[in-house]
């Protein structure tokens, strides 16, 4: 039971079946990211789609999460987490 209360290491969210996001879906996106940043925990997006990634750049989102944390397809997006994994501090 103590390990759910725990953080996760990274945390993964997967995007390929966002067609698009408004201004509400970039201002939850950023809550999630700001909170997770804040409990140590990195965000990686994983299958963000090309008209969705134009709209996360204009909302600087990629600024935020950093470029390499987004990633257009999982098995990118597990290779990332894997490679922030392996370089924390246990």
């Amino acid at each position: 039971m103590d390990e759910m209360r725990k953080h996760p290491k990274v945390r993964i969210i997967r995007m390929r079946r966002v067609p698009f996001v408004d201004s509400t879906g970039i201002h939850n996106l950023t809550t999630l990211c700001k909170h997770s940043r804040q409990a140590g925990v990195p965000v990686v997006l994983s299958g963000v789609l090309p008209k969705v990634k134009d709209v996360l750049d204009k909302a600087r989102v990629n600024d935020l999460l950093g470029e390499e944390n987004i990633c257009p397809h999982i098995n990118l997006a597990l290779e990332r987490a894997n490679k922030i994994v392996s370089t924390m501090k246990i």
